[in-house]
């Protein structure tokens, strides 16, 4: 008899260590209880277990790890105790459902909720999107509680980061309080005494490599032990770098201040982050002891604002400014400009940012002259305006280029309607928990109003959607003002910025060895017949 390879998954967060019936023993011997009684049906092949790691992400060791085995085909069956155990989060935990495990046809049992993606007869669907609600729910009130907390002791002085900036140490005593370390207090030093010497950050970063000194994620990591994660979660995080050099001269935590609350989550399940309006940071002088004197921070301040109306300047940007990157590591191409030849001239050179800030070792030069670049775009550009006037390539292209358009509108609309439903049940779960007094009349109708301004909001959206697949001639549109822009040109001789702008989207310098290649995109997708 056929045998399911099983995965039992385990998660417990730190607000559940006071449960016992949550605990990581328990969940084991609900799930493995099951599989006894199942024994016909399941195999055991792996159990993982994320220990004090919350149910708002899945960025989880042991999950990731469970999600690559069922992508090499090791496992095609996963059993937790409840749904809760999988995700908090109600959108993508059913996502996740929906797309992982039914789509790659993985069974996913949740014990306790009485959920089996294989049994439609237990899996009711309103049921599921009820349970997740409520874990939603759950995530909202703990996500409002822990900022307010965290804005409370940031009003009275607090440090409420995770890590210390580099330069200081946590408090022993006083977690929420600032402490000089003495070496890389001295490193900071140095890096605002070069830069007032005259070296540029760049400089000041190659220095530093050269001599083998611990950028300060790595400093974290090695010295102070700390399980430290680049906040941009940058995978080449060891050596010193143009902004981490910048990111130091600007901060004025370094004068003894305390500024937070510059940004903030909108909400526990939109994690970008938004700008508070400076005016709203909270500041704190004197918090700590200092590094840096103010005089001498407020001289490189001024320095850092010289240099930087310097280099926003018109004759400073270049026409590929925004639209040239390197192939290789998808970073932006830089505008270096060569010394004077003996009769005055000069030309402009492009070479890959990686390459300028952090080496060879992390990616190459990929350097191009901008009148080399100026001929390839002048040869592409004539060549797809020969294209536009032939008539039936020119139809060629606008039909392939708007029925790819039409498809990724219709897969909008699918994506609103599923937001769409999920509004709708959980205005039916909010009265559920209004005449249960769970919430009270106040609380429903705030909710009520934001639930149903987004019902309205993306209904408008589905409408315009579907008003534009019916209008052919608005469908059109987008490609006849691209057209247009072609055909005005006549015949190219020159690049400018403008030209570019209404024509390419992005240009990518790849290189191999000795062998380099330029790929140009166009702003309207282009087929080649």
């Amino acid at each position: 008899m056929y045998k399911f390879k099983t995965a039992i998954y385990c998660r417990i967060s730190h607000d559940d260590l006071n449960q016992q019936s949550e605990s990581i023993d328990n969940q084991k011997l609900i799930i493995e209880s099951y599989i006894n009684e199942h024994k016909n049906e399941f195999e055991l092949v792996n159990t993982y277990i994320d220990d004090g790691i919350s149910g708002m992400t899945y960025d989880r060791a042991a999950f990731t790890e469970m999600m690559s085995d069922i992508n090499m085909g090791k496992i095609n069956a996963i059993i937790v105790k409840d749904l809760s155990r999988i995700g908090r989060e109600q959108i993508e935990t059913l996502n996740l459902i929906k797309k992982e495990f039914v789509v790659k046809n993985i069974r996913f049992i949740a014990i306790t909720d009485n959920f089996d993606s294989f049994d439609s007869g237990k899996s009711d669907g309103l049921s599921t999107s009820f349970k997740l609600l409520l874990n939603d729910y759950y995530c909202a009130d703990i996500s409002k509680k822990v900022r307010s907390a965290q804005s409370a002791k940031m009003k009275k002085g607090d440090f409420i980061g995770s890590y210390a900036p580099y330069g200081y140490n946590k408090s022993t005593e006083n977690k929420n309080r600032l402490v000089i370390d003495e070496y890389a207090s001295q490193i900071v030093k140095r890096i605002f005494n070069m830069y007032l010497s005259g070296a540029g950050k760049l400089t000041i970063a190659k220095t530093l490599n050269n001599e083998g000194i611990l950028n300060p994620t790595m400093y974290k990591r090695e010295v102070q032990k700390l399980n430290y994660v680049n906040s941009n979660k940058l995978t080449k995080t060891i050596y010193w770098t143009y902004s981490t050099i910048h990111k130091i001269l600007s901060n004025p935590v370094y004068t003894g201040s305390m500024v937070q609350h510059k940004t903030e989550i909108k909400a526990y399940n939109i994690h970008k982050k938004i700008q508070v309006p400076k005016d709203a940071w909270y500041v704190f002088e004197n918090a700590h002891q200092p590094i840096i004197d103010n005089e001498t921070f407020n001289i490189v301040q001024n320095m850092l604002e010289t240099k930087r109306v310097h280099i926003e300047t018109a004759e400073n940007l270049s026409k590929y400014t925004g639209i040239l990157f390197c192939k290789e590591c998808g970073k932006a191409m830089n505008k270096f400009l060569s010394k004077p030849k003996k009769d005055g001239s000069r030309y402009i050179t492009f070479k890959c940012s990686t390459y300028s800030k952090l080496g060879k070792q992390n990616c190459t030069i990929h350097s191009i002259k901008e009148s080399e670049l100026d001929e390839i775009l002048i040869k592409e550009i004539n060549k797809i305006m020969k294209q536009a006037l032939d008539n039936e390539t020119c139809e060629y292209i606008k039909t392939n280029s708007l029925k790819e358009k039409e498809n990724k509108q219709k897969n909008t609309i699918n994506n609103l309607n599923e937001k769409l439903c999920l509004c709708y049940n959980k205005r039916k779960t909010m009265l559920k928990y209004l005449s249960e007094n769970i919430i009270n009349i106040e609380d429903f109708k705030e909710f009520d109003t934001e639930n149903k301004k987004e019902i309205e909001t993306l209904k408008k959206q589905i409408s315009n959607i579907e008003e534009q697949i019916k209008n052919k001639e608005n469908q059109h549109s987008d490609y006849n003002v691209w057209l247009e822009n072609i055909l005005k040109h006549k015949e190219i001789t020159e690049i400018n910025r403008e030209l570019l702008f209404n024509m390419v989207d992005k240009i990518y310098v790849s290189e191999r060895g000795s062998e380099r290649s330029v790929e140009v995109g166009f702003s309207f997708k282009v087929f080649i017949v």
